[in-house]
């Protein structure tokens, strides 16, 4: 029986062994966990204290206390994201621990208990439904009401965090995980149609990934592109590629690095748009250098400058790393060489841009050795037109007897460069007969009209005197003053005086787009006075309109500056009419007048910078009109796929070598004595290799531009005999 009694004696002092250490270990952990926060309250609260009293003894600043109470709390929730999650939690703390000792003297919970409880009734406010007596009740109906009032503010500042989340994500904050992209940094009228001619470049591959990194906001851009894609006619698409923008300075080492600047394929940097082009062109050698600071680098920069005086300063600061495309500079030759050249507009168009047919860079080893001659008809679906040496020298349309060695590669005009490959070399070329003989023409003097302004005038001017014959005449219309222009074109002391050789330039002052000023054209000298000299607009062997820069910069934008070019166009196609029946008129009722018209009008060339304005050009039946922001997004755009192209499309527009020419088949075939004989594509080219010419397309006579662009460069089935008519054309680069 004693046994027995030990036994039971030591079954019920066990339990409340263990019962103790639970609560001494709970009430230590509760009495430690209090300690801590209290500790940490209130080291807070003392710092602050000590910064306020050490302010209020600055007898040159007074606050009262709620001020600068109200003051430091904005600091912290302005300055610090864990501001709010940590006045949340201390008024947590200390509402759960004036609850505890509330409960604890009302109740006589233990310190540890009531702590629970009342973590329980500020988590879920229908504990407290079983608490008895009024003064508890009452304690945990309080508790309760603060616990509420924590929760609400806790989930305030979830949904806070979370929303400024997705508007860091929707405003293009995070960063982008892509390699091999191409890089647009920028954002500006020509985004759109470098977008789309990357994306007509990827279409091979199944698409791409274009990353777009402008100080624009990323939602306005992201519509901007939407609206686009969404137009019915001529609407941008995609094919597959994937654009991905993100807001930020492309300046910013920071903002470059969150667009995976280091594994880009390629890099193209715009320039700032309405923004003075000295100003843009000193952001774009900044542009540069940013990008030159990453040393792991590896691909190139294609980077728009306003400026050809200010080329020479990326050549600088980066000649290997950047390629340089003057915009104006090229918009200039385009203009002039289009104006010159009815049609050829069309063929630059579809030159540049990678609808359709393109340029590609290839080595074919079994070509090495060979002359550039023997290799016209070795590529049934691509046209040869010149060599980059292995030196990385390109020669566009080099000599015949030219020898290709050992690692040059043939550059050739194709679909894609994977569309075509070398022949057997079967083909007869001792067949292709030689090419008539012509009389040498003499050249004559031109009459050019040039109608509106712009900031590069001078090297548009520079750049037609090389082609002009000495004694030609340039009118230049607009509403600029005479006595401004020359100061104008000197771009106030930061060019020289034009030195022209071969133009004689004559001003006349009015606007483009107001009938009244465009029937009679007076040329003033440079103190305003008439000189005597008038002409009329069916007199001009070429008529250029162009993007008036007086108007963009009074604030008229691509809409608005294409819409005062399209009205210009019709006034002056109208007048050109009307003058040129009137003069035909009176020569039928006296022959002998000095009115008789000598030839029929020339279509005046309007400059395009909206694509958009296409479709009321064809509504309108204007021929005359150049792309000018197309063709330049299109050249930024092979350049960025390939920077040799860079050397390729400078040579073309330039009045130095090889440039693009259309001329009659008369050329190369005496359409009399040959008259019924069928020859091939290649039969022509070889014969236009006779006078140094590089054949790369046709259009017959029966098809306007419009609808021989599967002839017009690189033609299918090369070997096919046709037979050739008057007014069929040959589109060649030659030297002449």
């Amino acid at each position: 029986m004693q046994t027995c009694h030990c036994h039971t004696y030591v079954e019920d002092v066990i339990p409340e062994t263990n019962d103790m250490m639970v609560n001494i270990i709970s009430f230590l952990s509760t009495m430690g966990l209090m300690f801590s926060g209290f500790y940490i309250i209130g080291k807070f609260l003392a710092d602050e204290y000590k910064l306020a009293k050490k302010k209020s003894e600055d007898k040159l600043i007074t606050f009262t206390w709620e001020e600068q109470f109200s003051y430091r709390l904005d600091y912290y929730l302005s300055s610090s994201q864990w501001a709010k999650p940590s006045l949340l939690l201390s008024g947590t703390f200390i509402l759960i621990f004036i609850g505890a000792a509330s409960l604890s003297l009302v109740a006589g919970h233990s310190i540890s208990g009531a702590t629970w409880l009342a973590w329980t009734y500020v988590a879920d406010p229908g504990t407290h439904a079983d608490a008895e007596g009024a003064l508890v009740r009452f304690v945990s109906f309080m508790i309760t009401i603060g616990g509420m009032l924590v929760f609400a503010l806790m989930i305030g500042i979830i949904s806070d965090a979370i929303g400024e989340k997705v508007d860091e994500l929707r405003k293009g904050k995070s960063r982008v995980i892509e390699s091999n992209h191409t890089l647009m940094l920028g954002w500006s009228d020509k985004s759109l149609a470098i977008i789309q001619q990357i994306a007509m470049a990827n279409e091979s591959e199944g698409g791409g990934i274009i990353v777009v990194l402008a100080e624009h906001d990323k939602e306005e851009m992201e519509a901007t592109l939407r609206s686009a894609i969404e137009i019915r006619e001529h609407g941008l698409d995609l094919m597959g590629t994937e654009v991905v923008f993100r807001s930020g300075n492309p300046l910013m080492e920071h903002d470059l690095r969150k667009v995976s600047v280091l594994t880009a394929r390629s890099i193209i940097a715009l320039s700032a748009v309405n923004e003075d082009p000295d100003e843009s062109d000193s952001k774009m050698v900044r542009q540069v250098l940013s990008l030159k600071a990453f040393e792991q680098i590896s691909c190139h920069v294609v980077v728009e400058m306003q400026d050809i005086d200010n080329k020479s300063l990326i050549q600088l600061v980066a000649p290997e790393l950047a390629e340089v495309v003057v915009v104006h500079d090229i918009i200039g030759r385009l203009m002039i060489q289009c104006a010159r050249e009815p049609g050829l507009a069309h063929i630059l168009e579809s030159l540049m841009g990678f609808e359709g047919d393109e340029f590609y860079i290839e080595h074919w080893k079994q070509l090495e050795g060979r002359k550039f001659k023997d290799i016209l008809c070795r590529f049934d679906d691509a046209v040869p037109v010149g060599v980059k040496e292995t030196c990385g020298t390109i020669l566009l349309n080099p000599d015949d007897d030219y020898i290709i060695g050992e690692g040059c590669s043939i550059l050739c005009l194709a679909e894609d460069n994977d569309t075509y490959t070398v022949n057997d070399g079967s083909y007869d070329e001792t067949k292709c007969g030689k090419v008539p003989k012509r009389v040498v023409m003499e050249t004559r003097t031109e009459k050019l009209l040039f109608c509106g302004w712009r900031r590069d005038l001078a090297d548009m001017i520079t750049q037609l005197d090389e082609y002009v014959k000495e004694g030609s005449e340039l009118w230049l219309f607009n509403t600029v003053p005479v006595k401004e222009r020359e100061e104008l074109l000197k771009d106030k002391g930061s060019k020289e005086e034009l030195d022209l050789k071969n133009l004689l330039v004559k001003n006349a002052v009015g606007n483009p787009i107001i009938q009244r000023d465009l029937r009679k054209l007076v040329a003033l000298d440079y103190k305003g006075k008439p000189t005597g000299e008038i002409a009329t607009l069916d007199e001009f062997d070429s008529v250029l309109i162009l993007a008036d820069a007086v108007a963009i910069q009074n604030g008229a934008d691509m809409k608005a500056s294409d819409s005062r070019s399209l009205a210009s166009l019709l006034i002056i196609q109208d007048l050109q009419r009307r003058i040129y029946k009137m003069k035909k008129d009176a020569a039928e009722l006296n022959p002998l007048s000095a009115a008789v018209p000598s030839r029929i009008p020339a279509y005046p060339i309007s400059e395009i910078l909206d694509a958009r304005t296409r479709s009321l050009l064809r509504i309108t039946d204007c021929k005359g009109f150049v792309m000018s922001n197309q063709i330049i997004s299109a050249a930024i755009a092979q350049i960025a796929e390939d920077r040799d192209m860079n050397v390729v499309l400078g040579v073309l527009l330039s009045a130095e070598g090889s440039e693009t020419y259309i001329k009659p088949i008369s050329w190369y075939l005496d359409l009399e004595k040959e008259k019924g004989k069928r020859y091939s594509f290649w039969d022509i080219a070889l014969r236009a290799r006779q006078k140094g010419h590089c054949a790369i397309g046709y259009k017959p006579a029966s098809l306007p531009f419009e609808e021989a662009r599967d002839v017009m460069l690189n033609p299918p089935n090369k070997s096919q005999k046709r037979e050739w008519q008057e007014g069929d054309i040959v589109i060649v680069f030659a030297e002449e």
